[in-house]
């Protein structure tokens, strides 16, 4: 399993996340088969009705499942973007990311690699989505910890405080938001964050964070579009942080709209 994890594709392995995926459903699906035959002859008993029923809410419940999984795999590696089965993807997602995590114990596989996959399963959705987005329906995301520690101006509150002595990255992003008029923030949590989500109401959100924060932002925020890239910490987590500025820049001439 160890190989797929090795396997680099920008932050992480798509191909980690989805073949977790994978192994994920078919458990779950050895699981329940198991307590099913030891449940069935008890719940016929009951009634018929009720064994029915319940075996029919499996049945379609594995099939929306397997059906996900199966666009899930389009999705990362199609060039097409399937609109119409992104909320059964997501459900898929969000019912075996836990199960990811589990099973990657399992095999020894640490879960920043798994987070780092699901971020590049993430970008796919909208990674040959051809939609352009106005500039003030687009709102960066950043964790304070990108600014420089040592900084007497703090920017948690508005980011035109940066004095761009170029210490930090946050004067690239103040740049950007200057050039490309999109909403930058910065936020010290995830509360914040969504309260942020909240009162900008953006229709496409490039987020920086840790693989953790990140991932569960990325669950949070649906069906807003998020690309999410995971910051860089050359000094240890939260603390003078950094991120790759041409890679949010590319995401963002390419999918907003020149102002």
């Amino acid at each position: 399993m160890d190989e797929f994890s090795r396997n680099k594709c920008g932050g992480g392995s798509k191909l980690l996340f989805l073949v977790l995926s994978t192994l994920s459903l078919l458990l779950l699906m050895l699981i329940t088969t198991l307590l099913w035959w030891f449940i069935s002859p008890r719940l016929h008993e009951i009634s018929y009705y009720l064994a029915t029923t319940i075996l029919v809410v499996l049945r379609i419940f594995y099939f929306v499942i397997i059906l996900g999984i199966v666009m899930l795999f389009m999705e990362c590696y199609s060039r097409y973007s399937i609109k119409k089965f992104h909320e059964i993807i997501r459900f898929s997602i969000k019912l075996m990311f836990p199960v990811n995590i589990l099973l990657g114990k399992f095999f020894c596989i640490e879960k920043d690699r798994i987070r780092e996959s699901f971020v590049e399963v993430n970008n796919s959705f909208i990674k040959f989505d051809k939609h352009r987005f106005s500039a003030q329906d687009v709102l960066v995301l950043l964790p304070h910890c990108l600014q420089n520690y040592d900084c007497i101006h703090r920017v948690t509150n508005n980011i035109d405080v940066c004095h761009d002595c170029g210490k930090c990255t946050i004067q690239n992003f103040k740049k950007i938001k200057n050039d490309l008029k999109v909403n930058v923030a910065i936020a010290t949590g995830g509360t914040l964050a969504r309260k942020i989500i909240v009162q900008t109401k953006p229709k496409c959100i490039v987020a920086v964070a840790c693989q953790r924060d990140l991932v569960d932002g990325l669950l949070d925020v649906f069906p807003i579009p998020v690309y999410g890239i995971l910051n860089e910490t050359p000094s240890g987590p939260c603390i003078n942080t950094s991120v790759n500025i041409e890679k949010i820049e590319e995401f963002l001439r390419k999918y907003v709209r020149s102002p």
